[in-house]
């Protein structure tokens, strides 16, 4: 191979390597536990509960300190079939931004 093809092919290679993966970067998403999404709808219900009134948490509620940290769509990842039924995925994902 010619030298400028070589030369190119790894200029190539070290960018693809130095530049942020697209899956990987952006804002990095906190993992969460079963623990957590027990406490946030243990804590949250009120506000997440199909058929409740759209009100949203007081960022020092009891709630807010429960989102606090966690990503609500890992939250929301983990329901089980029937909490899927009782709570909304929308309302759950909004806690995130109302308690910021």
């Amino acid at each position: 191979m010619k030298p400028q093809i070589v030369a190119a092919l790894l200029l190539l290679l070290v960018c693809a390597m130095v530049s942020i993966h697209p899956v990987v970067g952006g804002k990095k998403r906190p993992r969460c536990t079963e623990e957590d999404n027990a406490n946030v709808l243990k804590e949250c219900g009120h506000y997440t509960r199909h058929g409740h009134p759209k009100e949203l948490p007081h960022k020092h509620s009891p709630c807010c300190k429960a989102v606090e940290g966690h990503d609500m769509q890992c939250i929301v990842d983990l329901l089980t079939k029937d909490e899927r039924g009782d709570y909304e995925q929308a309302a759950i994902i909004a806690l995130e931004e109302a308690c910021d």
